[in-house]
């Protein structure tokens, strides 16, 4: 399992707000942000975190000790591996945007002057959809795991 001082993680507290057969249903807090941000002279980056806490389903692994699962509104850690959050981004956003650029600069080449815009929205639709069918398979990869119950 994952170690809660790692730094080759990312470690988020929540509370237990109910259950589901194979585990919890747990709430994340919204993450505050920096000062900057909240006064909105920032990066920007605050603009892009939730403002209000959401709510995630995740199982509770059976090699627990007591094999019980956490009490309902206690806390617990929730961890995921930094690399598997690069590796989901460059997947989502990087590798659609960068096929869908290469298409449409190999269209542009074409005397045709609509072929270069609609290849590069066609792949680019495309290849979301087809991500959509290949992470389906391997979305547990992509999911936090709970670590500890408070």
């Amino acid at each position: 399992m994952f170690q809660g001082t790692d730094e080759r993680v990312i470690e988020r507290r929540a509370k237990v707000v109910g259950y589901h057969p194979h585990g919890v249903v747990v709430e994340v807090a919204a993450s505050p942000g920096c000062a900057q941000c909240a006064k909105g002279q920032g990066c920007g980056a605050g603009l892009l975190a939730r403002r209000s806490a959401w709510q995630l389903a995740v199982d509770v692994p059976s090699s627990r000790e007591d094999g019980s699962m956490p009490a309902l509104h206690s806390e617990v850690t929730l961890v995921m591996p930094r690399a598997s959050v690069t590796q989901l981004t460059w997947m989502v956003y990087g590798l659609p945007l960068l096929l869908a650029l290469a298409m449409s600069a190999i269209g542009s080449l074409s005397a045709a002057a609509w072929l270069a815009p609609s290849l590069f929205f066609g792949v680019l639709i495309s290849g979301m959809m087809g991500l959509k069918y290949a992470l389906g398979q391997r979305a547990e990869n992509f999911r936090p795991r709970l670590t500890d119950a408070v």
